[in-house]
């Protein structure tokens, strides 16, 4: 377009101010309708979180010096003000709101390092996830609820024991991984977050950004999860687990892949996640039956598989984008 404006200027000979008039026609250089919005919001949020991050670094360097009581008042009076806020300030509600959030958070933990109630940090997390979904879920912004899906995330991965955290203590089998639970559980968070995207839980005007970063967030936690579950079971011989993890994983590329209007990066995704499962039992049936020294020919045939398949899937993840995009 700005050649042809250009070709036209030249051809015509138009004068400047006929052309300065062309280029105000084509609004070529004019700046996007949402863009005052967006950055509203986007500074909002920065300045919730860098106020945050403020309170916290002045009371972890003058904690010592305050009593216990101030530091209570001192946090609930930011978590107060913040939701107080948010009521009379709607321009302004989804920082506010976050920075409630994050103020929850430090009081619940600020509870349980005084009191020693002797909770586990999963539950932490399960309480702040319980407590702020009342105004997550008033506001309809798709930043606090892919703040949510991360302290749910968190709490269901420090509750399964680490699993997520620390897969060299699973492989030596310090924990149980062999449970239906935890898939289920993440399938669980996976579709609360589909359904703020599909059902006006979020307030964003343009329907494909409606909870789009939840949804995003909601299906990395969960394919990471489901991979991680599947492969240990698979090469822990549970291979029952397996497949349930495998199949779950199946449903979140066809929930992506039917969703409308479609997200190409949770696709994306999802494709990638069925390939590690496959990959990863194409190396059992292989490296199984092989012997000891007899690794080569294994080996190039799962590198000539894993190539096919990444380059199979990418192509047709590309064609997809090159399809949304011209409709």
């Amino acid at each position: 377009m700005h050649e042809l404006i250009h070709r036209l200027i030249a051809e015509f000979a138009l004068p400047p101010g006929q052309a300065a008039r062309l280029w105000q026609l084509s609004r070529l250089h004019a700046p996007a309708p949402t863009l005052r919005q967006y950055t509203e919001r986007g500074l909002g949020v920065l300045a919730a979180l860098l106020l945050g991050a403020g309170l916290i670094f002045w009371v972890a360097a003058n904690w010592q010096a305050q009593t216990r009581q101030f530091r209570f008042l001192l946090i609930q009076a930011l978590l107060l003000s913040s939701v107080l806020g948010a009521l009379a300030w709607p321009r302004g509600r989804t920082a506010l709101l976050l920075l409630a959030t994050l103020a929850l958070g430090g009081l619940l933990a600020f509870i349980g390092q005084t009191y020693q109630t002797g909770a586990d940090p999963w539950q932490l997390f399960a309480a702040w996830a319980a407590l702020a979904l009342l105004w997550v879920a008033a506001a309809r912004s798709d930043a606090l609820w892919a703040l949510w899906v991360l302290i749910a995330g968190t709490g269901m991965a420090l509750w399964s024991g680490s699993q997520l955290m620390s897969p060299l203590r699973n492989l030596l089998g310090w924990h149980d991984y062999s449970s239906a639970l935890m898939p289920l559980l993440w399938a669980g968070l996976l579709l609360v977050a589909w359904l703020v995207s599909r059902f006006g839980l979020s307030s964003a005007q343009d329907p494909a950004a409606r909870g789009r970063y939840a949804f995003g967030l909601a299906t990395l936690l969960a394919l990471s999860a489901w991979c991680s579950y599947g492969l240990l079971n698979l090469f822990g011989r549970n291979t029952g687990f397996f497949w349930l993890n495998a199949a779950l994983v199946v449903g979140a590329a066809a929930l992506a892949y039917l969703t409308r209007p479609r997200s190409i990066a949770v696709l994306a995704m999802s494709v990638l996640a069925l390939d590690t499962l496959l990959l990863g039992l194409l190396a059992r049936l292989l490296f199984s039956s092989s012997g000891a020294h007899d690794f080569i020919g294994p080996m190039f045939v799962f590198g000539l598989v894993a190539a096919i398949m990444v380059g199979v899937s990418g192509t047709w993840i590309y064609k997809l984008q090159r399809a949304q995009a011209a409709a």
